[in-house]
């Protein structure tokens, strides 16, 4: 017999009595090829023939079993792991049902439930593979089961087949509030709110009442997805997991979108980041939230604002705390301290005061932490004018406070560095009149400085006066050195 070629090298012209043969028969029209596309083909000349159907006594139905041929041999887990992967690949599922048939594979509760567990991507699939089993476990499946096959094709938006389910469930007696708490879900995440209040409303004629449970549970749907990932995002974010945090986050947009809504889990996200050190991050997402029409709230400015003041990122600082006066948000006073803080840090203390002006415009005015940053930001510029202007501002506004002693240390320090040691000595006891002390700290610069100078007699001179303001030199350290605070010698 003659072999067909699939791509002939010649198209022989009939004989003439073959013509007249043909002519007797009944005409058969064949799709025709355009004469530059046949004789160029890549391939060769091609032929019309090839258009034609194949006759159907030569179609054969040959699915591959993409099961593994020793399917008896695998163990719980391995079957598991091949039964779900075929379930999710639309490519091998031509002929699911004979391919379960002749794999000869037995099937347990225990398996079906573990595979509907890991398809939930399969949809109608998993349908087919329920009833499939069904037959085996003498037409009876579990309620769990029945609950994670109505899931699947809820999560699948199959709605029809999810009811034909439900049906099913209340004719075997086992439709429970859990059912419908999975149906409630599944509406909800297709943003169907109307069809899950109406599954509620009928709940009863299903043999379900419509009690304070389910109502939570049509309650705790609606919010369900959205409230989920913000509190998965919060988690992480206390965890200080980044990596997590993003995991999670990118998890979200796939299955939400980006919901204008949604701010709790936007604020965790960048809170997360810039707790992490991942500030410049953070601003990238914040610029994507934004060109999705989504915003985070005032809790996100203040975390990312303290988290740069902290990296001596004052410009990064800058931009998002303008960004946040242009979309409407009044800087309280431990955000305005967080920018202050990052101006001083970065040697731009003009530009602290010149924002610490704009905070009393703002009806926010100035604390005693404001002050102290200030004055810390005057002592590490040199600056012992502007530290005495910024100091008399502060007894004006504030009074003498004996908790301010990080202010007080800041300017006795500045006056102290920058030489004015007789003004320094008088500023002491002015402050001791109101019952302020500085701490170890400022008597330990003092000191340390005079001892580099060779000035052992005022060296002296403060260390008694260090005494009498109830520090106790560290006698590990060295003398002079470092103190420690007796709380009970205070004078």
């Amino acid at each position: 017999m003659e072999q067909e070629c699939f791509l002939p090298k010649s198209n022989p012209e009939p004989k003439a009595e073959e013509k007249n043969k043909d002519n007797e028969k009944k005409t058969v029209r064949t799709p025709s090829l355009p004469k530059s596309l046949a004789e160029h083909s890549v391939l060769g000349p091609v032929t019309t023939s090839l258009l034609m159907p194949k006759p159907q006594h030569q179609l054969q139905q040959v699915w591959p079993n993409p099961l593994p041929a020793n399917v008896h041999a695998l163990t719980f887990e391995e079957k598991v792991e091949s039964l779900s992967k075929l379930l999710c690949d639309s490519n091998e599922l031509k002929g699911l049902e004979l391919v379960l048939t002749n794999s000869g594979l037995r099937v347990s509760t225990d398996l079906v439930e573990n595979v509907l567990k890991k398809s939930y991507k399969a949809g109608n699939s998993a349908k087919r593979f329920f009833d499939c089993a069904r037959s085996q476990l003498g037409n009876k499946h579990s309620p769990y089961a029945w609950n994670l096959l109505v899931d699947i094709l809820g999560n699948s938006k199959i709605f029809d087949v999810m009811w034909e389910a439900v049906k099913s469930m209340k004719g075997e007696g086992i439709l429970s509030r859990h059912t419908f708490a999975s149906v409630f879900t599944c509406y909800a995440m297709a943003d169907k709110v109307k069809e899950a209040i109406m599954t509620f409303e009928v709940m009863e004629k299903y043999g379900c009442a419509q009690d304070v449970g389910a109502f939570n549970s049509l309650l705790c749907a609606l919010c369900f997805l959205r409230n989920a990932y913000a509190i998965l995002l919060e988690g992480w974010e206390k965890e200080g997991d980044v990596a997590g945090a993003k995991k999670t986050f990118a998890e979200m947009i796939v299955r939400l979108g980006w919901d204008a809504h949604n701010t709790a889990a936007y604020n965790a996200l960048l809170g997360t980041l810039c707790k992490g050190g991942q500030v410049d991050e953070s601003l990238k997402f914040l610029d994507l939230m934004r060109s999705w029409n989504c915003f985070t709230d005032k809790s996100f400015y203040s975390t990312a604002i303290h988290g740069l003041s902290l990296q001596n990122k004052s410009e990064e600082a800058e931009l998002v705390f303008d960004m946040m006066l242009r979309f409407g948000y009044q800087p309280s006073n431990t955000m305005y301290n967080s920018m202050i803080s990052a101006y001083c840090y970065a040697g731009r203390t003009e530009d602290a005061c010149w924002l610490l002006d704009g905070k009393v415009g703002n009806g926010a005015f100035p604390d005693s932490v404001t002050y102290a940053i200030l004055l810390e930001g005057w002592e590490k510029e040199g600056d012992a004018v502007r530290a005495k202007k910024t100091f008399g501002e502060m007894l004006v506004r504030l009074g003498w406070d004996p908790r301010n002693t990080a202010a007080y240390n800041a300017f006795l320090r500045t006056l102290w560095m920058g030489g004015q040691v007789d003004e320094c000595v008088k500023f002491v006891h002015v402050m001791r009149s109101w019952s302020c002390f500085p701490d170890k700290s400022f008597y330990s610069t003092a000191i340390h400085d005079l001892s580099l100078q060779g000035k052992a007699e005022e060296a002296a001179l403060v260390f008694d006066t260090m005494l009498q303001f109830g520090y106790q030199p560290s006698n590990s350290r060295g003398r002079g050195q470092y103190f420690s605070r007796d709380d009970s010698e205070q004078v």
